[in-house]
């Protein structure tokens, strides 16, 4: 009997520790590891506190509504229709043209102040103009263009846009994300969320690591389900467009290394599929090539655009939305 209770103690004892050794390390990791600029932690706010998941197969997730949080340290927030950005009217005023920016993280702005993203500074520079215009910024971290299609056609066509500002990235044909089941850890533990990302990078880097440049261009192969989803999903933007919204394709391009540019013939193929479908390819790449790519980072380690790089994109954005604006001026008095 006392051998019994002697070892329940000891068990006890052993679970005290453990609990308060994982406690400690969690408040350590809060404490000294989240800075706020960390990626993985990030990440992992963001997937928590602002996106949500949609079970139809073809969007998987989404933002929340209303949601807000401190992401690579600038606030972001969204509003009732998950856009980033301020609450914005469902249909635009009188003579106001209306511009949706629709894309991934790098529309959204990963890591970029509000507004300094390309979404903001577009409108506000037009606005400076005296162009009688608005917009929503629609993008969503981690969305194909499959997802970015679903939610257009949900949510975006309901807000009545009169120019649709399509971005494409390179990781745009990426087969839809898997969502595997969460623990408690998953959603609850900085320390677990940190302690996985390492032990992955370290089996990635002492294990077999296929080079980024591989990774991306094996996207496009003719047979890749990605790649052929993706061609669905331009197509049936050309589809929109030809009902009367206009619908123009920027290429952001992949900001590692810019001059020379490793996938030029993955942008020329994206370009070809887009100008099959009617609609306007606008490269980008022009914008930024001669410049540092580091500094258009958000950090090092995390080659998203920058507020330095959304800058340089905007004014290749508002050189080619200006004709079309002058457009709308003329036909419709809007934009004007």
């Amino acid at each position: 009997m006392n051998r019994m209770k002697n070892t329940l103690k000891n068990i006890f004892l052993v679970a005290v520790v453990l609990v308060v050794c994982a406690l400690l390390l969690e408040a350590m990791t809060r404490l000294l590891v989240d800075d706020g600029m960390t990626y993985e932690l990030e990440m992992w706010k963001y997937a928590t506190d602002v996106k949500v998941r949609d079970f139809r197969p073809e969007q998987g997730h989404r933002h929340g509504a209303n949601r807000s949080a401190s992401l690579m340290s600038v606030p972001v927030r969204t509003n009732e229709q998950g856009f980033r950005g301020p609450a914005i009217a469902a249909q635009a005023a009188p003579g106001v043209a209306r511009i949706a920016f629709v894309g991934d993280s790098t529309t959204m702005g990963w890591g970029v102040a509000e507004r300094e993203t390309f979404a903001s500074q577009v409108i506000a520079k037009l606005q400076a103009e005296g162009r009688k215009v608005d917009g929503f910024n629609e993008g969503v971290g981690n969305w194909n263009t499959t997802q970015e299609l679903t939610n257009f056609r949900e949510v975006g066509l309901a807000m009545k846009p009169d120019i649709v500002v399509l971005t494409y990235f390179i990781n745009d044909a990426e087969p839809m994300p898997s969502y595997p089941n969460e623990t408690w850890l998953d959603r609850h533990s900085a320390a677990w969320i940190v302690l996985n990302y390492r032990l992955d990078s370290l089996i990635r880097q002492f294990g077999p690591r296929p080079d980024w440049k591989h990774y991306y261009r094996n996207l496009y192969n003719d047979s890749a389900p990605g790649w052929q989803a993706t061609q669905k999903a331009i197509a049936s933007f050309g589809e929109i467009a030809r009902n009367g919204t206009r619908i123009v394709v920027f290429h952001l391009p992949e900001l590692r290394e810019l001059k020379p540019y490793p996938f030029q013939d993955v942008t020329d193929k994206v370009r070809k599929v887009v100008e099959a479908n009617g609609l306007p390819f606008v490269d980008l790449l022009p914008t930024v090539e001669t410049m540092d790519p580091a500094s258009l980072w958000v950090t090092v380690p995390d080659p998203h655009p920058n507020a330095r790089a959304d800058t340089a994109f905007t004014g290749g954005m508002i050189k080619a939305l200006t004709p079309i604006l002058d457009e709308l001026c003329q036909s419709q008095k809007k934009g004007c």
